[in-house]
C-alpha cells in the first residue's frame, strides 16, 4: 500500500522514509524498525510502545504527529520488522531553524512555536506520558507553522543530544521534569540557532558517571 519515495533519516533503531499511499495518493512517513523477537514474538517493550502510540492516535492533539497505521511482519525466527505509518510533515525544527534568514526567527514566531510545544507536552504529561527524547530533530514544523512533537520511539533511550537531561543519560529514575529540561535547551536553540554550549574537554570532570562524550 505504501511506496517509498525518499529516505528521510537513519537512527539507531530504524530508518524513516517518505512514502506515497497508493490508495489515497497522500504522502506519509514510514518508520521501519527491526526488533529482536527471541523466538517468542515481539518483546513486551515494543508492544507497550506501539500501544502508547495507538493511544495517542485515539486522543488526537493538533501538536502531536498522527499515527495512521502499524504493520508487523516476521523477517527471521529471531527478528521482526515493525512499520509505523505517520502523517508526513515537511521539515523538523532543526531544518526550520537552519532555513531561517539572519538574524534568526522573530520573537513572535518563537513565542508561537513554544506555546504549541508546551501545549503538546502538557497533553502528554496529563496522559502520564514522558517523551524522554526531545530534540529539534523530533519536533516537526509544517509549512503553515504548526508544530508537532514526533518520534516517541521503541526504546527507552535513543541517541544522545545536548537537550537530553543527565538524569536520562545516567538511566536514573525520572519523571516529567526531564522533558522540561529539554524544552529549555530547545528554547535557547531557537534563539541561538545552535546548541547552547558544551564545556571544553579540559574543563570536564574526570570522576563523574556521565562522560562528556555522551553529549557529542
Amino acid at each position: 500500500q505504501y511506496e517509498p519515495v525518499a529516505e528521510l533519516g537513519v537512527g539507531a533503531h530504524g530508518t524513516v522514509f517518505k512514502a506515497r499511499d497508493r490508495l489515497s495518493g497522500r504522502f506519509v512517513a514510514l518508520k521501519n524498525v527491526r526488533v529482536p523477537t527471541g523466538g517468542a514474538g515481539l518483546p513486551p517493550s515494543t508492544v507497550r510502545e506501539v500501544a502508547l502510540l495507538r493511544r495517542l492516535e485515539h486522543l488526537e492533539h493538533p501538536n502531536i504527529v498522527r499515527l495512521m497505521d502499524v504493520c508487523a511482519s516476521a523477517r527471521t525466527p529471531h527478528e521482526a520488522k515493525v512499520t509505523l505509518v505517520f502523517e508526513h510533515v515537511e521539515q523538523d525544527l532543526k531544518t526550520f531553524l537552519e532555513k531561517a534568514p539572519a538574524p534568526g526567527l522573530p520573537p513572535d514566531t518563537i513565542k508561537d512555536l513554544m506555546r504549541q510545544f508546551l501545549r503538546a507536552l502538557d497533553f502528554l504529561h496529563t496522559q502520564s506520558i514522558i517523551h524522554r527524547d526531545l530534540k529539534p530533530q523530533n519536533v516537526l514544523v509544517t509549512s503553515t507553522g504548526q508544530l508537532k512533537v514526533a518520534d516517541f520511539g521503541l526504546a527507552r533511550i535513543y541517541g544522545c543530544h545536548m537537550a537530553l537531561t543527565p538524569v536520562v543519560l545516567l538511566r536514573a529514575a525520572y519523571a516529567s521534569p526531564v522533558d522540561m529540561w529539554s524544552v529549555g535547551c530547545i528554547f535557547a536553540e531557537m534563539f541561538r540557532r545552535k546548541l547552547i554550549g558544551l564545556p571544553q574537554e579540559d574543563e570536564w570532570p574526570q570522576d563523574v558517571a556521565l562522560p562528556r562524550e555522551a553529549f557529542t
